[in-house]
């Protein structure tokens, strides 16, 4: 009965990644993490959200010695790929360059304010081809509230959507992609966001447009979505559990089997539809496995929708991780779905540059508008990922 009372509270609470310690004294099975007292610095943190301006899951909190800080981060994506029906060969999928200004207070350490500028150069048409555009992604400004007890941070601009494993999940410049894709069509957004900490929860509340980033609100309709998480430690030593429930009600673009966002989150200009989505997602880490997964449900109008994604990595050396994935999406427009299976592993080159390999097995119905007739692509990704 407890570990259902704390795991429905982590679902329906203010889940939050605090920052500190865990108490000595656990409950029976997970205890949540208490909030640090103020003007301390932690080494460590639980994972934090891409909804924030540092997505790391397991870097410390940044500790900031001087009022302005300037920060310069990019990746870049060399792929080479084989499958039945995509572009076959090597190609360079995208490039991501991030610079960040923090306003920050150099006597604890903790940032005020500031802004992010993300530009992301990738291709205009299918994944594969040359890279012949350069968009923004991630723009947004944001200020940071001290209260008694709570903190709230106002954020302007485009940024990571707070919805399901899109919020903690970085995976625009991955060869694997969780629900986003197929369940929103959106993953970069433009409206404002609130978010911030009570206690050991934590808690967003966005309104956009639901048009995605670099496009205008099509239908003045807007999007409003809020998510809840909370982090634990559970009796298993090292082992942790971060709980998130997420919600979405608004006009958002139609999506098909074959609908696929770039990297920078820039999407076609689509038909919309009345839309609403709810999410429960979980990260579970343990020694040399990390586990994450999310269930997302809802309606476009009237036609229910609902899918899974789960992944697990398990590291087996110390530069050599295996990786299992599994996805589906149904559509609202029957019998249309999506269906996928993965198998791959990572390498640690260098401690900037990951080789990864994944296989993919994936079957896809189309709507009988188009014939109805099940397809399948068997896809094999080799991926050359450098961090700079």
């Amino acid at each position: 009965m407890k570990v259902a009372l704390l795991l429905a509270s982590a679902l329906l609470g203010l889940p939050a990644l605090a920052q500190t310690q865990p108490p000595t004294e656990r409950p029976s099975f997970f205890a949540v993490y208490p909030p640090p007292p103020r003007g301390t610095f932690q080494p460590t943190r639980p994972p934090n959200s891409t909804a924030s301006r540092d997505p790391d899951l397991i870097g410390p909190k940044p500790f900031y010695r001087t009022s302005e800080t300037w920060l310069f981060g990019g990746a870049l994506d060399w792929r080479y790929r084989n499958g039945s029906s995509n572009t076959r060969g090597g190609y360079i999928a995208s490039g991501r360059y991030t610079l960040d200004y923090i306003k920050a207070n150099p006597k604890d350490g903790d940032e005020r304010g500031g802004m992010r500028l993300q530009l992301v150069s990738e291709s205009e048409g299918p994944r594969g081809t040359a890279l012949n555009r350069l968009r923004a992604s991630e723009v947004y400004a944001f200020y940071r509230f001290l209260l008694p007890g709570v903190d709230a941070t106002v954020r302007a601009g485009q940024f990571v959507l707070p919805f399901g494993l899109a919020a903690v999940y970085d995976t625009p410049l991955q060869p694997i992609q969780t629900l986003y894709e197929k369940s929103l069509g959106l993953r970069v957004d433009t409206g404002a966001m609130l978010e911030g900490s009570y206690g050991p929860y934590r808690y967003y509340v966005a309104a956009t447009t639901g048009a995605g980033p670099n496009r205008s609100d099509f239908d003045g309709n807007k999007v409003i979505m809020a998510r809840l998480e909370s982090l634990f430690r559970t009796q298993a030593e090292n082992g942790r559990l971060q709980l998130g429930g997420s919600i979405m009600t608004g006009r958002g673009p139609v999506t098909t089997f074959d609908t696929q966002l770039p990297a920078s989150g820039t999407s076609v200009a689509r038909n919309f539809v009345d839309r609403t989505r709810m999410a429960a997602d979980a990260v579970y880490q343990l020694d040399k496995l990390l586990a994450r997964g999310e269930v997302v449900f809802g309606a476009d109008d009237q036609n229910p929708v609902w899918g899974y994604f789960g992944e697990g990595n398990l590291a087996v050396s110390r530069h050599v991780t295996v990786v299992g994935v599994m996805r589906s999406w149904k559509f609202g427009d029957k019998p249309q779905s999506a269906t996928a299976l993965g198998l791959g592993a990572n390498y640690k080159f260098a401690k900037d540059v990951m080789i990864r390999a994944l296989y993919e097995y994936e079957r896809d119905v189309p709507s009988l508008a188009a014939g109805g007739r099940p397809t399948v692509e068997k896809r094999f990704t080799l991926q050359t990922r450098v961090n700079f």
